[in-house]
C-alpha cells in the first residue's frame, strides 16, 4: 500500500504514510475469499509490454481522500480495479469511518488540507516493501501460460475532440488506466485518470471508454480480463 499527496507541491509529514497504513490495516481486515477474475502478467514480460510467459490473478483498489489537517477525510471516492465490488466497498468504508472519526494523522505544515492517492495493489516480491506499507499478505493463484496485454485496435477511433475546446483551439493530454473486461468491454467503475487538465476532455474519455471494445488480453488461447493503460492526446491540426 502507498499513500502519496497528489499536489506535487504539498509535503507530508515523514512518517504519515506509515501511520496511514496502520491505521488502515488495523480496520481493513485480509478478505477470506474473493472471486477473482483479472489477471496480469507474472514473470518473463518482455520490454515492449506485448505480453509475459506467466500470468496470475489479481486484486486491488486505488482511492482518493482529501486530508485535513485535524485528522479528518473529505471527497473519498474508490476506483474498483480489480472487479472486487465487496473489497473496493471495504477500503471506502474504512476511509469513511477514518474521516468521521478523525484519525487521519494529522500535518502541520500551513495547509488545511491536501489531496491524496492511496494505492492497494498485489506485489510479487513481498519482503522488497518497506516494512511500514505491508497491508497483508494473500496467496495469489497465478498460472504458467503466456499472458499478452489488452489492445486497442489498430485503425480504431479515438475520442471526440470536445466541441467548445476545438472552438477556443486548446488542447490536453488524458493519461487513464482501466479494466478491460474478458468481452473487450471497460468496466466503469475502474477507470482511474492519472493526467488531465480540463474536464472538457477527461469527459470526452470516459464518453469514449463506455462505448469502446478493446483486443482483450489472453491467458493461454483464453480472454481474460486484465488491467490496462491509454494516453489520449487531443492537439489542433
Amino acid at each position: 500500500m502507498s499513500v502519496r499527496a497528489r499536489d506535487a507541491k504539498a509535503t507530508l509529514p515523514p512518517d504519515f504514510e506509515g501511520l496511514f497504513v496502520e491505521e488502515i490495516a488495523s480496520r481493513l481486515k485480509a478478505p477470506r475469499s474473493l472471486l477473482l477474475g483479472v489477471m496480469a502478467g507474472w514473470n518473463g514480460c518482455d520490454s515492449s509490454g506485448h505480453g509475459c510467459s506467466e500470468a496470475a490473478l489479481t486484486f486491488g483498489s486505488a482511492a482518493y481522500a482529501t486530508a485535513h489537517a485535524a485528522g479528518g477525510l473529505s471527497r473519498i471516492a474508490v476506483i474498483d480495479a480489480s472487479l472486487t465490488p465487496a473489497f473496493a466497498d471495504s477500503v471506502r468504508r474504512v476511509l469513511e469511518r477514518i474521516g468521521q472519526e478523525k484519525m487521519s494523522p494529522p500535518f502541520f505544515n500551513g495547509r488545511d488540507s491536501i489531496p491524496l492517492k492511496i494505492l492497494i495493489s498485489v506485489v510479487e516480491h513481498p519482503d522488497t516493501i518497506p516494512a511500514h506499507r505491508r497491508l497483508f499478505r494473500v496467496r495469489i493463484p497465478h498460472y504458467k501460460l503466456p499472458f499478452s496485454f489488452a489492445e486497442w485496435p489498430k485503425h480504431a477511433r479515438g475520442p471526440k475532440y470536445p466541441a467548445i475546446a476545438e472552438t477556443r483551439h486548446v488542447g490536453d493530454t488524458v493519461v487513464a488506466t482501466f479494466t478491460v473486461r474478458a468481452d473487450g468491454t471497460v468496466d466503469p467503475q475502474s477507470i482511474d485518470v492519472h493526467a488531465g487538465h480540463y474536464f472538457d476532455f477527461v469527459q470526452a474519455v470516459f464518453d469514449h471508454l463506455a462505448a469502446a471494445r478493446y483486443l482483450p488480453a489472453h491467458v493461454g488461447g483464453c480472454r481474460v480480463a486484465s488491467r490496462a493503460g491509454q494516453t489520449f492526446t487531443f492537439t489542433i491540426r
